[in-house]
């Protein structure tokens, strides 16, 4: 019986240590769909010069961006009444997922306080300007990611090898 404790516990460091890699992981994915969604905007914005509540509209509806919830909340908020920016920061605001990523909430409200803020050229200024932001803390995210995650998959290992060690 104590063999199959060893083993279990064994097992659930192991699965710690590759369960903290993956969500080191999911953050860089994370930002990585916040960067296509500025490029989207920035190119919506440059090419068809989309009203803010078509381009709210437009994004909810993009498969590519169903995982960012906040999206359908802020399309179907905008009305005209509020700033977009506000509707925007609400939305963003409301998302637990994005909690997990450092710096992924002043991203997206800094995104949402340049879209209907200026005439095209200027938002589509900004939206550049932040896509190599959020380039750079992919960037620091995926180094993070494969540094720190092969080290949580190790001490994984290592506590289940001093388990087994010590109960023996």
């Amino acid at each position: 019986m104590k063999w199959v404790g060893i083993l279990i516990g064994g097992i659930a460091m192991i699965l710690a240590g590759i369960l903290m890699g993956q969500r080191l992981r999911k953050r860089a994915e994370l930002l990585n769909r916040i960067r296509l969604l500025l490029v989207r905007m920035e190119r919506e914005l440059t090419v068809r010069h989309l009203p803010t509540a078509q381009l709210f509209r437009e994004l909810a509806e993009d498969p590519d961006f169903f995982s960012l919830t906040f999206l359908k909340e802020a399309s179907q908020r905008f009305d005209g009444r509020e700033s977009p920016a506000e509707v925007w920061k609400q939305a963003v605001s409301g998302q637990k997922d994005l909690s997990e990523c450092p710096g992924a909430v002043e991203l997206l409200c800094a995104a949402g306080g340049i879209i209907g803020t200026s005439d095209w050229e200027s938002q589509t200024a900004s939206l550049v300007l932040l896509q190599e932001k959020t380039e750079e803390m992919i960037r620091i995210a995926e180094a993070k990611a494969q540094a720190e995650g092969k080290l949580y998959r190790g001490l994984g290992l290592l506590a289940a090898a001093l388990l087994a060690v010590l109960a023996a």
